[in-house]
């Protein structure tokens, strides 16, 4: 009986995760498309690297296409003074103006409906 709601409580929370990360406009999908190549990412307005003298590399979960690495950098850029870059597989490097709090950018990711490894 145990081993069936635990079970049941992992399958619940995946489907939630899958429904949310769908809402947010991630793919969801678990493939390596999105069908849409094209996909505007987010735009920032300070682009001068000179500016962001703190940086953190982050390993992200669960990107699979153009879709969620927009996603996860619009997410990340809403901190103000921040700015995303994302990669696939699952590479993030946040640049910020001022020192940023490893569980904050955290945070972020897991809004967009992804999640930070580590």
């Amino acid at each position: 009986m145990v081993i069936f709601l635990a079970v049941v409580v992992v399958v619940v929370a995946a489907a939630s995760r899958y429904v949310r990360t769908l809402r947010r406009g991630g793919c969801g999908c678990g493939c390596s498309g999105g069908g849409d190549e094209s996909v505007a990412r987010p735009a920032v307005a300070d682009t001068n690297e000179a500016h962001y003298p703190y940086s953190v590399d982050l390993t992200v979960e669960g990107m699979h296409c153009e879709h969620c690495l927009a996603s996860v950098e619009a997410s990340l850029d809403g901190l103000g003074g921040v700015w995303a870059r994302a990669s696939l597989p699952d590479r993030v490097r946040v640049l910020s103006k001022d020192p940023v709090d490893r569980a904050v950018l955290a945070a972020a990711v897991e809004a967009a409906g992804y999640r930070v490894a580590g």
